[in-house]
Protein backbone atom coordinates (compact mmCIF):
# COMPACT_ATOMS: atom_id res chain seq x y z
CA UNK A 1 0.00 0.00 0.00
CA UNK A 2 2.77 2.30 0.93
CA UNK A 3 4.17 1.47 -2.55
CA UNK A 4 1.30 2.51 -4.29
CA UNK A 5 0.71 5.92 -2.48
CA UNK A 6 3.87 7.12 -1.92
CA UNK A 7 3.82 8.57 -6.01
CA UNK A 8 2.89 11.67 -7.01
CA UNK A 9 0.14 10.63 -8.72
CA UNK A 10 -2.51 12.76 -10.96
CA UNK A 11 -5.74 12.30 -13.10
CA UNK A 12 -4.37 11.79 -16.77
CA UNK A 13 -7.76 10.24 -17.91
CA UNK A 14 -11.27 8.90 -16.91
CA UNK A 15 -13.93 7.20 -18.89
CA UNK A 16 -16.82 5.50 -18.45
CA UNK A 17 -17.84 1.76 -20.37
CA UNK A 18 -14.03 0.31 -20.09
CA UNK A 19 -13.26 -2.53 -18.60
CA UNK A 20 -9.18 -3.71 -17.63
CA UNK A 21 -9.07 -5.77 -20.80
CA UNK A 22 -7.32 -4.30 -23.14
CA UNK A 23 -6.62 -1.14 -21.05
CA UNK A 24 -3.99 -2.51 -18.81
CA UNK A 25 -2.60 -3.97 -21.99
CA UNK A 26 -1.94 -0.53 -23.21
CA UNK A 27 -0.22 0.50 -19.94
CA UNK A 28 1.91 -2.64 -20.08
CA UNK A 29 2.73 -1.54 -23.77
CA UNK A 30 4.06 2.21 -22.53
CA UNK A 31 5.62 0.90 -19.55
CA UNK A 32 8.06 -1.51 -21.10
CA UNK A 33 7.78 -2.07 -25.19
CA UNK A 34 7.62 1.52 -25.61
CA UNK A 35 11.08 2.36 -24.57
CA UNK A 36 12.10 -0.20 -28.08
CA UNK A 37 10.11 2.50 -30.18
CA UNK A 38 11.27 5.79 -28.67
CA UNK A 39 14.11 5.15 -26.55
CA UNK A 40 11.82 5.34 -23.11
CA UNK A 41 8.80 4.27 -21.57
CA UNK A 42 7.12 4.91 -17.87
CA UNK A 43 8.15 3.71 -14.87
CA UNK A 44 4.42 3.11 -13.30
CA UNK A 45 1.09 3.93 -13.97
CA UNK A 46 -2.04 2.99 -12.00
CA UNK A 47 -5.53 2.38 -13.06
CA UNK A 48 -8.60 2.23 -11.09
CA UNK A 49 -12.14 0.89 -12.24
CA UNK A 50 -15.36 0.61 -10.34
CA UNK A 51 -17.74 -0.97 -12.32
CA UNK A 52 -17.13 0.30 -15.69
CA UNK A 53 -15.87 3.78 -14.53
CA UNK A 54 -11.99 4.16 -15.27
CA UNK A 55 -9.16 6.68 -13.48
CA UNK A 56 -6.08 6.24 -15.28
CA UNK A 57 -2.87 8.00 -13.22
CA UNK A 58 0.56 8.59 -13.97
CA UNK A 59 3.22 10.04 -11.52
CA UNK A 60 4.02 13.50 -12.34
CA UNK A 61 7.62 13.68 -12.68
CA UNK A 62 7.65 10.67 -14.48
CA UNK A 63 4.84 11.94 -17.02
CA UNK A 64 7.25 15.08 -17.72
CA UNK A 65 10.20 13.35 -18.54
CA UNK A 66 8.70 10.84 -20.88
CA UNK A 67 6.98 13.81 -23.00
CA UNK A 68 10.07 15.81 -22.40
CA UNK A 69 12.18 12.96 -23.69
CA UNK A 70 9.94 12.33 -26.46
CA UNK A 71 9.62 15.98 -27.86
CA UNK A 72 13.06 16.29 -28.03
CA UNK A 73 13.19 13.58 -30.20
CA UNK A 74 10.28 15.29 -32.03
CA UNK A 75 11.63 18.34 -32.30
CA UNK A 76 15.22 16.25 -34.12
CA UNK A 77 13.22 14.19 -36.19
CA UNK A 78 9.63 16.31 -37.20
CA UNK A 79 9.05 12.59 -39.13
CA UNK A 80 8.93 10.22 -36.65
CA UNK A 81 5.21 10.24 -36.44
CA UNK A 82 5.20 9.90 -40.30
CA UNK A 83 7.10 7.05 -39.77
CA UNK A 84 5.58 5.35 -37.20
CA UNK A 85 2.19 5.59 -38.92
CA UNK A 86 3.86 3.68 -41.57
CA UNK A 87 5.01 1.27 -39.39
CA UNK A 88 1.34 1.07 -37.57
CA UNK A 89 -0.21 0.55 -40.80
CA UNK A 90 2.08 -2.70 -41.64
CA UNK A 91 1.70 -4.22 -37.61
CA UNK A 92 -2.35 -3.26 -38.14
CA UNK A 93 -2.58 -4.72 -41.23
CA UNK A 94 -1.03 -8.01 -40.29
CA UNK A 95 -2.59 -8.00 -37.06
CA UNK A 96 -6.37 -7.85 -38.57
CA UNK A 97 -5.88 -10.39 -41.21
CA UNK A 98 -4.98 -13.12 -38.38
CA UNK A 99 -7.86 -11.74 -36.29
CA UNK A 100 -10.34 -11.70 -39.78
CA UNK A 101 -9.71 -15.26 -39.82
CA UNK A 102 -9.86 -16.20 -36.26
CA UNK A 103 -13.47 -14.36 -36.40
CA UNK A 104 -14.46 -16.71 -39.41
CA UNK A 105 -13.82 -20.10 -37.25
CA UNK A 106 -15.82 -21.53 -34.97
CA UNK A 107 -14.02 -21.61 -31.84
CA UNK A 108 -16.13 -24.20 -29.94
CA UNK A 109 -13.72 -26.66 -31.69
CA UNK A 110 -10.67 -25.23 -30.30
CA UNK A 111 -9.09 -26.94 -27.28
CA UNK A 112 -8.62 -24.70 -23.73
CA UNK A 113 -5.01 -24.60 -24.84
CA UNK A 114 -5.51 -23.46 -27.97
CA UNK A 115 -8.19 -21.04 -26.49
CA UNK A 116 -5.29 -19.64 -24.07
CA UNK A 117 -3.06 -19.21 -26.76
CA UNK A 118 -4.80 -16.58 -28.95
CA UNK A 119 -5.80 -15.19 -25.96
CA UNK A 120 -1.63 -14.78 -25.47
CA UNK A 121 -1.04 -14.34 -29.04
CA UNK A 122 -4.05 -11.02 -29.29
CA UNK A 123 -2.30 -9.63 -25.92
CA UNK A 124 1.28 -9.50 -27.77
CA UNK A 125 0.17 -8.34 -31.04
CA UNK A 126 -2.06 -5.58 -29.23
CA UNK A 127 0.61 -4.35 -27.25
CA UNK A 128 2.56 -3.22 -30.22
CA UNK A 129 -0.07 -1.26 -31.68
CA UNK A 130 0.14 0.47 -28.47
CA UNK A 131 3.45 1.26 -28.12
CA UNK A 132 3.48 2.46 -31.58
CA UNK A 133 0.85 5.02 -30.79
CA UNK A 134 1.72 6.39 -27.29
CA UNK A 135 4.77 8.26 -28.05
CA UNK A 136 2.05 10.97 -29.51
CA UNK A 137 -0.09 11.39 -26.23
CA UNK A 138 3.79 11.29 -24.35
CA UNK A 139 4.81 14.56 -25.92
CA UNK A 140 0.99 16.21 -26.84
CA UNK A 141 1.46 18.59 -24.38
CA UNK A 142 5.13 20.19 -23.95
CA UNK A 143 4.14 19.89 -28.55
CA UNK A 144 1.61 21.93 -28.36
CA UNK A 145 2.59 24.17 -25.95
CA UNK A 146 5.84 24.68 -28.22
CA UNK A 147 4.02 25.95 -31.11
CA UNK A 148 1.76 28.18 -29.08
CA UNK A 149 5.42 30.09 -28.51
CA UNK A 150 6.08 29.74 -31.88
CA UNK A 151 2.69 31.96 -32.72
CA UNK A 152 3.27 34.10 -29.73
CA UNK A 153 6.31 35.23 -31.19
CA UNK A 154 4.35 36.57 -34.11
CA UNK A 155 1.23 37.32 -32.34
CA UNK A 156 -0.22 39.02 -29.11
CA UNK A 157 -3.47 37.84 -29.18
CA UNK A 158 -4.98 34.85 -27.09
CA UNK A 159 -7.22 34.02 -29.70
CA UNK A 160 -6.04 34.73 -32.61
CA UNK A 161 -3.27 31.89 -31.89
CA UNK A 162 -5.19 29.72 -30.15
CA UNK A 163 -7.70 30.00 -34.04
CA UNK A 164 -4.52 29.71 -35.80
CA UNK A 165 -3.55 26.99 -34.07
CA UNK A 166 -6.26 24.71 -34.60
CA UNK A 167 -5.91 25.31 -38.67
CA UNK A 168 -2.38 24.98 -38.49
CA UNK A 169 -3.07 21.17 -36.88
CA UNK A 170 -6.25 20.45 -39.07
CA UNK A 171 -5.81 17.05 -40.20
CA UNK A 172 -8.75 15.79 -42.71
CA UNK A 173 -7.16 11.85 -41.98
CA UNK A 174 -7.80 12.34 -38.34
CA UNK A 175 -11.96 13.58 -38.67
CA UNK A 176 -13.00 9.94 -38.54
CA UNK A 177 -16.86 11.55 -38.72
CA UNK A 178 -16.42 13.57 -41.29
CA UNK A 179 -14.58 10.97 -43.39
CA UNK A 180 -17.88 8.20 -42.56
CA UNK A 181 -19.90 11.54 -43.66
CA UNK A 182 -18.58 12.44 -46.55
CA UNK A 183 -18.43 8.79 -47.79
CA UNK A 184 -22.78 8.35 -46.54
CA UNK A 185 -23.08 12.04 -48.60
CA UNK A 186 -21.70 10.54 -52.11
CA UNK A 187 -24.00 7.56 -51.18
CA UNK A 188 -27.40 9.39 -50.72
CA UNK A 189 -25.94 11.64 -53.72
CA UNK A 190 -26.34 8.41 -56.26
CA UNK A 191 -29.23 7.55 -54.28
CA UNK A 192 -30.90 10.73 -55.16
CA UNK A 193 -30.42 10.66 -58.83
CA UNK A 194 -31.60 7.45 -58.87
CA UNK A 195 -35.63 7.37 -59.24
CA UNK A 196 -36.04 3.64 -58.03
CA UNK A 197 -33.54 3.74 -55.40
CA UNK A 198 -34.61 7.48 -54.02
CA UNK A 199 -38.15 5.78 -53.82
CA UNK A 200 -37.07 2.87 -52.24
CA UNK A 201 -35.76 5.25 -49.49
CA UNK A 202 -38.98 6.71 -48.71
CA UNK A 203 -40.55 3.37 -47.02
CA UNK A 204 -39.86 2.58 -43.68
CA UNK A 205 -36.23 1.53 -42.53
CA UNK A 206 -36.81 -1.90 -41.99
CA UNK A 207 -38.56 -2.22 -45.37
CA UNK A 208 -35.66 -0.86 -47.30
CA UNK A 209 -33.47 -3.01 -45.60
CA UNK A 210 -35.13 -6.22 -46.45
CA UNK A 211 -36.14 -4.90 -50.06
CA UNK A 212 -32.47 -3.42 -51.09
CA UNK A 213 -30.86 -6.65 -51.36
CA UNK A 214 -32.94 -6.59 -54.99
CA UNK A 215 -30.51 -3.49 -55.83
CA UNK A 216 -27.18 -5.11 -56.47
CA UNK A 217 -25.04 -2.24 -56.73
CA UNK A 218 -27.11 -0.17 -54.60
CA UNK A 219 -26.40 -3.10 -51.61
CA UNK A 220 -22.81 -3.00 -52.80
CA UNK A 221 -22.29 0.91 -52.07
CA UNK A 222 -23.78 0.56 -48.55
CA UNK A 223 -22.19 -2.83 -47.68
CA UNK A 224 -18.75 -1.32 -48.81
CA UNK A 225 -19.32 1.60 -46.65
CA UNK A 226 -20.23 -0.46 -43.84
CA UNK A 227 -17.17 -2.49 -44.39
CA UNK A 228 -15.46 0.47 -44.10
CA UNK A 229 -16.60 2.33 -41.65
CA UNK A 230 -18.30 -0.16 -39.12
CA UNK A 231 -16.16 0.18 -36.26
CA UNK A 232 -16.48 3.81 -36.10
CA UNK A 233 -18.57 3.42 -32.96
CA UNK A 234 -17.52 0.21 -31.24
CA UNK A 235 -14.44 2.44 -28.99
CA UNK A 236 -14.34 -0.52 -26.60
CA UNK A 237 -17.28 -1.80 -25.58
CA UNK A 238 -19.77 -0.35 -27.35
CA UNK A 239 -21.92 -1.75 -29.90
CA UNK A 240 -20.48 -1.65 -33.85
CA UNK A 241 -22.22 0.49 -36.69
CA UNK A 242 -24.35 -1.72 -38.27
CA UNK A 243 -25.79 -1.33 -41.78
CA UNK A 244 -29.33 -0.71 -40.27
CA UNK A 245 -27.98 2.09 -38.93
CA UNK A 246 -26.20 2.82 -41.96
CA UNK A 247 -29.96 2.58 -43.92
CA UNK A 248 -31.31 5.04 -40.82
CA UNK A 249 -27.87 7.45 -42.09
CA UNK A 250 -28.81 7.31 -45.37
CA UNK A 251 -32.17 8.25 -45.02
CA UNK A 252 -31.32 11.74 -43.25
CA UNK A 253 -28.82 12.33 -45.47
CA UNK A 254 -31.53 12.53 -48.42
CA UNK A 255 -33.20 15.09 -46.64
CA UNK A 256 -32.24 18.25 -48.62
CA UNK A 257 -29.79 18.32 -51.17
CA UNK A 258 -26.69 15.25 -49.91
CA UNK A 259 -25.22 17.00 -53.37
CA UNK A 260 -25.65 20.08 -52.04
CA UNK A 261 -24.27 19.47 -48.88
CA UNK A 262 -21.13 17.21 -49.82
CA UNK A 263 -19.79 19.76 -51.85
CA UNK A 264 -19.91 22.19 -48.64
CA UNK A 265 -18.28 19.54 -46.83
CA UNK A 266 -15.63 19.24 -49.69
CA UNK A 267 -15.39 23.16 -50.23
CA UNK A 268 -15.00 23.84 -45.98
CA UNK A 269 -12.03 21.40 -46.47
CA UNK A 270 -10.68 22.81 -49.23
CA UNK A 271 -10.64 26.16 -47.73
CA UNK A 272 -9.57 24.97 -44.30
CA UNK A 273 -5.96 23.88 -46.29
CA UNK A 274 -5.67 27.17 -48.49
CA UNK A 275 -6.01 29.77 -44.51
CA UNK A 276 -3.13 27.05 -43.39
CA UNK A 277 -1.17 28.21 -46.50
CA UNK A 278 -1.91 31.68 -46.10
CA UNK A 279 -1.34 32.11 -42.21
CA UNK A 280 1.99 30.13 -43.13
CA UNK A 281 2.52 32.81 -45.50
CA UNK A 282 2.00 35.46 -43.33
CA UNK A 283 3.28 34.86 -39.92
CA UNK A 284 6.69 33.64 -42.43
CA UNK A 285 6.74 30.46 -40.29
CA UNK A 286 10.54 29.25 -41.19
CA UNK A 287 10.77 25.41 -42.96
CA UNK A 288 11.53 23.94 -39.35
CA UNK A 289 8.44 25.24 -37.88
CA UNK A 290 6.50 24.35 -40.66
CA UNK A 291 7.85 20.57 -39.78
CA UNK A 292 6.56 20.60 -36.81
CA UNK A 293 3.17 21.62 -37.27
CA UNK A 294 3.05 19.31 -39.86
CA UNK A 295 4.37 16.65 -36.96
CA UNK A 296 1.17 17.45 -35.00
CA UNK A 297 -0.64 16.83 -38.23
CA UNK A 298 0.90 13.04 -38.34
CA UNK A 299 0.65 12.59 -34.61
CA UNK A 300 -3.20 13.36 -34.86
CA UNK A 301 -3.86 10.84 -37.79
CA UNK A 302 -1.79 8.08 -36.05
CA UNK A 303 -4.11 8.31 -32.85
CA UNK A 304 -6.75 8.04 -35.09
CA UNK A 305 -5.54 5.54 -37.04
CA UNK A 306 -4.61 3.45 -33.32
CA UNK A 307 -8.09 3.46 -32.99
CA UNK A 308 -9.37 1.81 -35.93
CA UNK A 309 -7.03 -0.87 -35.81
CA UNK A 310 -8.25 -1.32 -32.31
CA UNK A 311 -11.76 -1.01 -32.94
CA UNK A 312 -11.71 -3.64 -35.26
CA UNK A 313 -9.59 -6.20 -33.04
CA UNK A 314 -11.81 -6.14 -30.37
CA UNK A 315 -14.80 -6.38 -32.43
CA UNK A 316 -13.16 -9.64 -33.91
CA UNK A 317 -11.98 -11.06 -30.88
CA UNK A 318 -15.32 -10.87 -29.28
CA UNK A 319 -16.07 -14.20 -30.78
CA UNK A 320 -13.08 -15.77 -28.45
CA UNK A 321 -13.56 -13.97 -25.26
CA UNK A 322 -17.46 -15.01 -26.31
CA UNK A 323 -16.19 -18.65 -25.93
CA UNK A 324 -14.29 -18.24 -22.84
CA UNK A 325 -17.75 -17.12 -21.24
CA UNK A 326 -18.95 -20.24 -22.64
CA UNK A 327 -16.69 -22.71 -21.07
CA UNK A 328 -16.50 -21.24 -17.89
CA UNK A 329 -20.16 -19.85 -17.01
CA UNK A 330 -18.76 -16.31 -16.68
CA UNK A 331 -20.29 -13.19 -18.08
CA UNK A 332 -18.64 -11.07 -20.58
CA UNK A 333 -18.28 -8.08 -18.05
CA UNK A 334 -16.53 -10.25 -15.87
CA UNK A 335 -14.06 -12.12 -18.69
CA UNK A 336 -12.83 -8.58 -19.32
CA UNK A 337 -11.47 -8.57 -15.48
CA UNK A 338 -8.95 -11.22 -16.16
CA UNK A 339 -5.72 -9.75 -16.30
CA UNK A 340 -3.63 -12.00 -18.29
CA UNK A 341 -3.93 -15.48 -20.03
CA UNK A 342 -2.66 -17.86 -16.52
CA UNK A 343 -5.91 -16.10 -15.01
CA UNK A 344 -7.69 -17.25 -18.35
CA UNK A 345 -6.33 -20.99 -17.95
CA UNK A 346 -6.93 -21.64 -14.49
CA UNK A 347 -10.45 -20.57 -15.04
CA UNK A 348 -11.52 -22.75 -18.29
CA UNK A 349 -9.50 -25.88 -16.19
CA UNK A 350 -11.81 -24.79 -13.83
CA UNK A 351 -8.65 -23.81 -10.60
CA UNK A 352 -9.83 -21.10 -8.31
CA UNK A 353 -13.46 -19.28 -7.81
CA UNK A 354 -13.11 -17.00 -10.31
CA UNK A 355 -16.53 -16.20 -10.62
CA UNK A 356 -15.78 -14.58 -6.75
CA UNK A 357 -12.37 -12.93 -7.33
CA UNK A 358 -13.53 -11.27 -10.76
CA UNK A 359 -16.89 -9.79 -8.99
CA UNK A 360 -14.68 -8.09 -6.34
CA UNK A 361 -12.83 -6.24 -9.32
CA UNK A 362 -15.70 -5.64 -10.62
CA UNK A 363 -16.90 -3.48 -7.36
CA UNK A 364 -13.87 -2.02 -7.17
CA UNK A 365 -9.98 -2.62 -8.25
CA UNK A 366 -6.90 -0.89 -8.43
CA UNK A 367 -4.03 -1.87 -11.57
CA UNK A 368 -0.06 -1.07 -10.53
CA UNK A 369 1.66 -0.96 -13.93
CA UNK A 370 5.22 -1.15 -13.95
CA UNK A 371 7.89 -2.57 -16.69
CA UNK A 372 5.17 -3.86 -18.58
CA UNK A 373 3.66 -6.35 -15.22
CA UNK A 374 0.12 -5.67 -13.71
CA UNK A 375 -0.18 -6.46 -9.98
CA UNK A 376 -4.28 -6.20 -8.55
CA UNK A 377 -5.64 -4.29 -5.67
CA UNK A 378 -8.72 -5.02 -4.48
CA UNK A 379 -10.86 -4.89 -0.87
CA UNK A 380 -9.95 -2.41 1.54
CA UNK A 381 -6.61 -1.05 0.06
CA UNK A 382 -8.02 -0.59 -3.31
CA UNK A 383 -10.70 1.53 -1.82
CA UNK A 384 -8.17 3.34 0.41
CA UNK A 385 -6.34 4.74 -2.47
CA UNK A 386 -9.51 5.04 -4.85
CA UNK A 387 -10.60 7.67 -2.07
CA UNK A 388 -7.40 9.15 -1.53
CA UNK A 389 -6.84 9.63 -5.11
CA UNK A 390 -10.71 10.87 -6.23
CA UNK A 391 -11.52 12.97 -3.41
CA UNK A 392 -12.20 16.78 -4.39
CA UNK A 393 -12.84 19.51 -2.85
CA UNK A 394 -16.75 21.22 -2.27
CA UNK A 395 -18.35 24.77 -3.74
CA UNK A 396 -15.98 24.54 -6.93
CA UNK A 397 -16.91 27.21 -9.25
CA UNK A 398 -14.59 26.80 -11.63
CA UNK A 399 -13.14 24.42 -13.54
CA UNK A 400 -9.45 24.12 -15.24
CA UNK A 401 -8.50 21.79 -18.49
CA UNK A 402 -7.20 21.53 -21.56
CA UNK A 403 -7.96 24.16 -24.28
CA UNK A 404 -9.05 21.18 -26.78
CA UNK A 405 -11.07 23.56 -29.47
CA UNK A 406 -11.51 27.28 -29.61
CA UNK A 407 -14.31 29.10 -28.90
CA UNK A 408 -15.83 30.58 -25.94
CA UNK A 409 -20.10 30.64 -25.15
CA UNK A 410 -22.43 29.68 -22.53
CA UNK A 411 -24.77 27.14 -21.72
CA UNK A 412 -27.66 25.08 -19.93
CA UNK A 413 -25.22 21.42 -18.74
CA UNK A 414 -26.79 18.06 -19.35
CA UNK A 415 -24.35 15.66 -17.80
CA UNK A 416 -24.27 12.47 -20.53
CA UNK A 417 -22.89 9.39 -19.22
CA UNK A 418 -24.11 7.25 -21.66
CA UNK A 419 -24.52 7.03 -25.49
CA UNK A 420 -28.29 6.57 -24.48
CA UNK A 421 -28.30 9.64 -22.64
CA UNK A 422 -27.46 11.86 -25.85
CA UNK A 423 -31.54 12.07 -26.36
CA UNK A 424 -32.18 14.54 -23.83
CA UNK A 425 -29.35 16.98 -25.50
CA UNK A 426 -31.23 19.92 -27.04
CA UNK A 427 -29.57 23.05 -29.38
CA UNK A 428 -27.09 25.22 -27.39
CA UNK A 429 -26.92 23.04 -24.25
CA UNK A 430 -23.36 22.16 -22.78
CA UNK A 431 -22.36 18.48 -23.07
CA UNK A 432 -20.65 17.43 -19.91
CA UNK A 433 -19.47 14.01 -20.24
CA UNK A 434 -16.35 11.45 -18.68
CA UNK A 435 -15.30 11.35 -22.62
CA UNK A 436 -16.83 11.06 -25.67
CA UNK A 437 -16.08 8.81 -29.06
CA UNK A 438 -17.95 9.35 -32.43
CA UNK A 439 -21.26 7.56 -30.92
CA UNK A 440 -22.02 10.78 -29.87
CA UNK A 441 -21.36 12.43 -32.71
CA UNK A 442 -24.79 13.31 -33.82
CA UNK A 443 -25.85 14.99 -30.25
CA UNK A 444 -22.46 16.83 -30.17
CA UNK A 445 -23.36 18.66 -33.39
CA UNK A 446 -26.38 19.93 -31.24
CA UNK A 447 -24.16 21.22 -28.54
CA UNK A 448 -22.74 24.60 -27.99
CA UNK A 449 -19.81 23.35 -26.43
CA UNK A 450 -18.04 20.38 -24.49
CA UNK A 451 -16.79 19.17 -21.71
CA UNK A 452 -15.00 16.13 -20.52
CA UNK A 453 -13.81 15.16 -17.54
CA UNK A 454 -11.10 13.10 -19.38
CA UNK A 455 -9.20 13.48 -23.01
CA UNK A 456 -5.58 14.79 -22.64
CA UNK A 457 -5.30 17.32 -24.76
CA UNK A 458 -6.02 19.00 -28.71
CA UNK A 459 -5.12 15.23 -29.95
CA UNK A 460 -7.97 13.62 -27.98
CA UNK A 461 -11.12 12.42 -29.66
CA UNK A 462 -13.38 14.90 -27.64
CA UNK A 463 -11.29 17.54 -29.52
CA UNK A 464 -11.19 16.35 -32.70
CA UNK A 465 -15.07 15.81 -32.04
CA UNK A 466 -15.88 19.29 -30.99
CA UNK A 467 -13.99 20.91 -33.99
CA UNK A 468 -16.04 18.87 -36.22
CA UNK A 469 -18.63 20.63 -34.95
CA UNK A 470 -16.94 23.66 -34.56
CA UNK A 471 -18.16 24.16 -30.82
CA UNK A 472 -15.44 24.94 -27.94
CA UNK A 473 -14.13 22.06 -25.99
CA UNK A 474 -12.76 21.87 -22.43
CA UNK A 475 -11.15 18.23 -21.92
CA UNK A 476 -9.30 16.66 -18.92
CA UNK A 477 -11.58 18.84 -16.10
CA UNK A 478 -11.01 15.61 -13.89
CA UNK A 479 -14.27 15.96 -12.43
CA UNK A 480 -16.31 18.11 -13.81
CA UNK A 481 -19.57 14.99 -13.87
CA UNK A 482 -19.18 15.11 -10.31
CA UNK A 483 -19.56 18.60 -9.51
CA UNK A 484 -21.77 19.83 -12.68
CA UNK A 485 -25.02 18.77 -12.96
CA UNK A 486 -28.29 18.97 -15.15
CA UNK A 487 -29.85 22.50 -15.28
CA UNK A 488 -26.36 24.35 -14.26
CA UNK A 489 -25.46 27.47 -16.74
CA UNK A 490 -22.19 27.42 -17.75
CA UNK A 491 -19.54 29.53 -19.62
CA UNK A 492 -16.59 27.38 -21.60
CA UNK A 493 -13.83 28.93 -22.60
CA UNK A 494 -12.08 27.01 -25.42
CA UNK A 495 -9.21 29.33 -25.77
CA UNK A 496 -8.09 28.86 -22.09
CA UNK A 497 -9.49 25.68 -21.10
CA UNK A 498 -11.66 27.54 -18.40
CA UNK A 499 -15.37 26.53 -17.04
CA UNK A 500 -17.16 28.86 -14.68
CA UNK A 501 -20.54 27.91 -12.97
CA UNK A 502 -22.32 30.85 -13.44
CA UNK A 503 -25.26 29.20 -11.48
Amino acid sequence: MKDVLRYKWFQLSSRERLSPFPNIHSMEAITSLMKKVVGVAYKVILLIFEGNAFWAFFDEDDYEKVGKFVFEKVKKDPRLFRKLVKKQKKLGGKFLKWLKKIHKKDPSRLSNKQIVGLYSRYLKKYRWIYANYFPILACEKPLIEYLRTILYSRLDDNQLVEKYLNILIFEPRAMVVSQEKLSALKIAAKIKKNFDWAKLFKLKSEIVERKIKDKLKLFKLIKNHEKKFFWLTRDYEDPILTFSDIISRLKNHLKGNPTQKLNNYKKEFKNLVKKRKTIIKNLKLTKDEQSLFRAMRDGMYLKELRKSIVSQSLYYFDRVLEEICQRTGLNLRQVRFFVNQDEVNQALNKRGNWNKILNERLRLSGYFISKGETSVIVGKKAQKVFINLTRIKKDIKELKGFAAAPGKTQGIVKVVLHPKECKKVKKGDVIVAPQVSPTYSLCIHLASALVCDGGTGITSHPATLAREAKIPCVTGTKIATRVLKDGDRVEVDGFRGVVKLLK
